[in-house]
């Protein structure tokens, strides 16, 4: 009785396969170590910053960790009262002339959206990036409060 052992060969792929095989081990060592550096896998394998939202008496501040985010590459919008965060990260040798792939392989992207639990004032939302920390301040809506009034009654 033989055994045979299928071997698969692929031929030489050049530098580039090269590169992105490397860059693609780092990723997924970075993934594995997720928690020391408190970033998590999110959505296509990339990392996901922590993004932590608190409650205060008048307002929701929210807080997103983006090391390595520009903040003109930070949206921060706000629909039918969910804050939406999305961002894009690119690599420090990205460029146009690159492959499509290697695009994809040199971009991190993220997107976080939240609801929160009661209403909120979207005209009053702000949002400040510093040092790779994203505040956004998320101020309660004010809840009319009934108007009395006192009526004077005349005689007659």
């Amino acid at each position: 009785m033989t055994f045979q052992t299928l071997i698969q060969r692929q031929p030489m792929r050049g530098a580039t396969a090269a590169m992105l095989d490397a860059e693609r081990a780092l990723r997924t060592f970075n993934r594995n170590q997720a928690g020391t550096n408190r970033l998590r896998v999110g959505a296509w394998g990339h990392p996901a910053p922590l993004v932590q939202a608190v409650e205060n008496e008048g307002e929701f501040k929210v807080t997103a960790e983006l090391p390595g985010y520009a903040p003109e590459d930070v949206e921060v919008y706000v629909e039918d009262g969910v804050l939406s965060l999305k961002g894009v990260r690119y690599a420090a040798d990205w460029s146009d002339e690159l492959t499509e792939e290697e695009k994809d392989a040199k971009t991190d992207h993220f997107e976080r959206r939240i609801r929160f639990n009661t209403d909120i004032d979207e005209e009053k939302v702000t949002a400040k990036c510093k040092n790779g920390l994203l505040e956004v301040v998320v101020p309660k809506a004010v809840e009319p409060t009934p108007e009395v009034r006192t009526i004077a009654v005349q005689a007659g």
